[in-house]
């Protein structure tokens, strides 16, 4: 089975205080790829009904659903042929 353009690994993060988001990596045949998803796309995840998250509740959610931020991740990275890192994963992102 061939491998995916962009492939993570679990574990691979941390929460990003000047972007209120959690930064993660992909690994590319080329190398390692920075990504950022926003609080406010781990809110949509977590209940969009929600107006906003602490950076704990955060870190909680994006552990919970580390997996689908991964699809999510893969989906954004393909269709955005890459792009400039880091790639920003936003609620719109999320919900599509």
């Amino acid at each position: 089975m061939a491998r995916p353009s962009v492939w993570f690994e679990p574990g691979e993060w941390e929460w990003v205080d000047e972007r209120e988001s959690i930064g993660f990596t992909g690994h590319t045949e080329m190398g390692p790829v920075e990504l950022l998803i926003t609080s406010e796309a781990l809110v949509e995840l977590l209940d969009p009904s929600r107006d906003a998250m602490d950076r704990e509740t955060a870190i909680e959610t994006f552990i919970e659903f580390e997996s689908d931020i991964h699809r999510i991740a893969l989906r954004e990275f393909v269709s955005r042929l890459g792009g400039e890192p880091p790639i920003l994963l936003t609620s719109a992102d999320v919900a599509s």
